[in-house]
């Protein structure tokens, strides 16, 4: 601004000058103009980058392929691909608040700089949001489920391969009941009947069975993930929540006892015994499903039991049959 008033000056004297002196005028006009100009359009520029990197940041993460976003994220050490993404996604359909997890679980925030590397942790969000736009987890429609329901409610039961299909079956329209509660903030199961024509209750019960069962020959891993998803079920329904709480800690401690993971299978028997008053049911069923793991602990557990079952109890004898078994 200092070199701009002497430039105006120029321009007011041009108005009264003589055809020489107007000659003269221009000669030193020019280059004021051309270092005013300069100045400028360097500040300009200056300004004007700043504002399009932000720009060209979103620009170009949008624009990217998912495949892409998959190798970007794999340069910044995520171990992440399509179906564990989906699989987060299940559980909470919140796309920022999974992105937020994983930058949190990766440890990104600050990490990286998108003008020198060419990514950072905002690359996470437009990962998940890519994902979440191609995968099936949208909430369907209800009529689509009724079939799906009725067949899981009159399945039989025939062999451990055909179980593990009907397994995958299930756990898949499981998560398009629990879809269709979390976008309608359905907490009640009997209200959820009503909004998609099945009976919700019966369909838990038949899926937590058929879990029960097939996932003791399948792996660890797999009872980890079951055990996350039927409690985002559980927590969804909150009148099922109430009904079932024990049976499914239950279930899954005795998946993890059968899958060797003794401390957090006894670590939940432990919590259920003193959450409870009337301990005969879970005493015999944390004492049976160690006689086919290990007979002492068996015993010393329906030992243990005495403690707080006598014959009033209904599972007395069966606690007293492990005992001598």
């Amino acid at each position: 601004e200092v070199k701009k008033a002497p430039a105006k000056k120029t321009a007011a004297k041009k108005a009264e000058a003589k055809p020489a002196e107007e000659k003269k005028a221009e000669v030193k006009k020019a280059p004021t103009k051309k270092a005013a100009a300069k100045k400028t359009t360097a500040k300009k520029t200056t300004t004007k980058k700043a504002t399009t990197k932000k720009m060209t940041k979103e620009e170009q993460y949008t624009k990217l392929s998912i495949d892409t976003c998959f190798d970007l994220a794999k340069a910044m050490s995520m171990d992440v691909t399509r179906d564990s993404i989906i699989q987060q996604l299940i559980l909470n359909p919140d796309v920022k608040s999974v992105a937020q997890d994983l930058v949190n679980k990766y440890q990104l925030k600050g990490k990286f700089n998108f003008e020198d590397d060419g990514y950072d942790e905002d690359l996470v969000e437009v990962l998940v949001s890519k994902v979440y736009a191609s995968a099936d987890i949208k909430p369907q429609k209800a009529e689509d489920l009724q079939a799906d329901v009725d067949h899981a409610l009159n399945y039989k039961y025939t062999d451990v391969v055909a179980d593990g299909e009907e397994y995958k079956a299930q756990f898949d329209t499981m998560r398009k009941v629990l879809m269709i509660a979390q976008h309608k903030d359905i907490h009640d199961s009997k209200k959820l009947d009503e909004e998609i024509g099945i009976d919700v209750e019966k369909f838990v019960e038949e899926f937590m069975d058929l879990a029960y069962s097939v996932l003791k020959t399948w792996k660890y891993e797999d009872v980890d993930y079951y055990e996350h998803f039927i409690y985002a079920v559980l927590s969804q329904l909150e009148d099922l929540h109430n009904t079932y709480r024990n049976r499914i800690m239950m279930d899954v401690a005795d998946l993890y006892i059968l899958h060797g993971d003794y401390g957090l299978g006894d670590a939940d028997y432990g919590y259920i015994l003193r959450e409870n008053q009337i301990k005969d049911y879970i005493y015999y069923r944390y004492a049976s499903i160690y006689e086919g793991v290990d007979k002492d602990k068996a015993k010393q557990i329906a030992n243990q039991a005495l403690q707080f079952v006598d014959d009033r109890f209904t599972y007395y004898p069966n606690i007293i049959a492990v005992l001598e078994g």
